[in-house]
């Protein structure tokens, strides 16, 4: 029960620390900013992920809430990877992908995120940056970022019975 407690803290923690981080942005960048929301989503692993390589695929299933675009005001997207040597120390890795988010106003056209994935490790967190642009759909041509972090994963558990999901939250920015 603390566990749950401590990654819920944690993961409050993390989502105020991407949103100040994304949302800071000084009054001239800002007026270059056509859609800013708040991220939640989770990873789930096809098997539990441990310190043993092995082929994972990965099911990212994420909410947008509190966006800052009245006709576009929240959404959701899902995405799935296949990642051969997979681990806990794995969650690393670079790469790309298209992300599609679908806005709760169906009069909205989803928007297709084109991105350029990096991570890395801040402090006992995992970051994620995905850059790139809106290639199709509602805010087209934007340029488009979205921010998250996690906390690492138990390092017991990737020693032994595995991972099963990783929980992720931050900010995305739209019109960067």
């Amino acid at each position: 029960m603390n566990g749950i407690k401590t990654t819920f803290a944690m993961a409050g923690v993390c989502l105020a620390v991407a949103a100040g981080a994304l949302l800071g942005a000084t009054p001239a960048a800002r007026a270059a900013v056509d859609q800013t929301c708040l991220v939640n989503e989770v990873a789930t692993f096809s098997q539990p992920v441990t310190d043993t390589p092995q082929t994972v695929t990965v099911t990212v299933n994420g909410q947008l809430f509190n966006c800052t675009n009245g006709s576009a005001s929240a959404g959701s997207y899902t995405e799935t990877a296949t990642l051969p040597n997979y681990t806990c120390t794995a969650l690393f890795y670079q790469g790309s992908g298209t992300r599609i988010f679908t806005w709760t106003n169906s009069a909205v056209a989803p928007s297709t995120l084109s991105y350029n994935r990096t991570s890395s490790r801040v402090g006992g967190n995992i970051e994620i940056v995905l850059l790139g642009s809106i290639v199709s759909g509602t805010f087209t041509p934007e340029p488009a970022k979205v921010q998250l972090l996690a906390v690492q994963p138990n390092p017991i558990a990737c020693a032994t019975t595995g991972v099963s999901q990783l929980t992720l939250v931050g900010a995305l920015v739209i019109g960067i």
